[in-house]
């Protein structure tokens, strides 16, 4: 080989080895697989709620019913116990609409201990580690373990939004407009922040204490651990779901049918979304897409990192409650007496 062959040869080489490497496919969920359908024999009276290995619901018949995450079969049924059901790994809840609170053995339905919190309303009770809370006309909080009243917010405002809970504190909604932060261990008012309509969507509290929120007067928000504005966005319609929080990313679903992605530390806007229709849901984050259900009947999905479009699924009824998602499987309640398990791809 001579010289000027070797030099080229070398060239080439090298120039090969520093050339760009194809960038790896990024995995979205689409599309979306059904795994199971359960039948139910009543109206579901949403939310759903899950653990690691059940799915909870009530139906309008006044039963509670426990289905398998796997399946759809059904674990239990507990008979003539109206209420909305919460649940969290170990601890399985019933709030009645007069302020009764039941906890049940998650794995058989038995009844563990009946409370009496004197909060009406229909709002599901939030299970925060070893507090129960119980938000209506009143808050309050009640031991996980035996239902004890562990401590009761002095009479205000009726508590619209369910409470959030970060660190040392939870924060709440009112019908006022109010959004307020309350001490975690005697439920005492810290911090105020005024709004000019009822507060309907529940905040997320981050690692560092601080809150974000979608406001009835149309503004999304980031306030600080002590209800100081860090940010907001103004936008075209209220919001009622809870926001994500993904990264550098917070996510946001307006009734203007506009998914929103702001960046959390300086608020500026990373991308928006349009939705095909009001959303029925906040936004799920799995993996690298954000899932959204939409009215009537549709679950759509946009890439994380840039907004862009990625797949959708139409159910074949109309959507009763918000999706939940965990470990890549999504689990829907119907209008038409169903609920339906479903996997996104990739998922073994």
């Amino acid at each position: 080989m001579n010289s000027r062959a070797l030099i080229a040869l070398v060239a080439g080489a090298v120039l090969g080895g520093c050339a760009r490497a194809p960038k790896p496919k990024v995995p979205q969920a689409f599309p979306l697989a059904t795994l199971w359908t359960a039948s139910l024999d009543a109206a579901l009276d949403p939310p759903l709620a899950m653990d690691e290995r059940r799915l909870y619901l009530s139906t309008r018949a006044g039963d509670v019913r426990a289905l398998s995450r796997a399946d759809g079969a059904e674990a239990w049924r507990v008979k003539g116990l109206k209420g909305v059901v919460s649940a969290v790994p170990g601890t399985v809840v019933v709030r009645g609409a007069e302020g009764r609170v039941q906890s049940l053995q998650p794995r058989t339905g038995e009844v563990r201990w009946t409370a009496e919190s004197s909060v009406p309303g229909g709002l599901p009770a939030v299970i925060d580690r070893d507090l129960v809370l119980i938000a209506g006309t009143g808050l309050a909080a009640l031991d996980a373990a035996s239902g004890r009243v562990v401590w009761a917010a002095p009479p205000g405002p009726i508590v619209t939004s369910l409470p959030a809970s970060g660190g040392t504190q939870i924060v709440v909604g009112e019908a006022d407009g109010t959004l307020r932060g309350r001490d975690r261990a005697t439920g005492a008012s810290l911090w105020t922040f005024r709004t000019a309509e009822p507060l309907i969507a529940p905040a997320i509290i981050d690692e560092r204490g601080e809150v974000y929120v979608g406001t009835s007067d149309r503004r999304l928000l980031r306030l600080g651990p002590k209800g100081n504005r860090h940010w907001h966005w103004k936008v075209g319609a209220d919001i009622a779901s809870p926001p994500a929080l993904a990264g550098d990313l917070a996510l946001f679903t307006s009734f203007d049918a506009t998914l929103y992605a702001i960046h959390r530390g300086n608020g500026k806007l990373a991308w928006r979304a349009g939705l095909p229709s009001r959303p029925l849901s906040g936004p799920l984050v799995v993996g690298q897409t954000v899932l959204v259900g939409c009215h009537e009947s549709e679950i759509v999905g946009f890439s994380l990192a840039t907004g862009t479009a990625v797949g959708a699924l139409k159910l074949p009824a109309e959507i009763r409650g918000s999706p939940l998602e965990s470990g890549g499987s999504i689990f829907v309640g119907l209008r038409d007496l169903r609920v339906v398990g479903l996997q996104v791809a990739g998922q073994p």
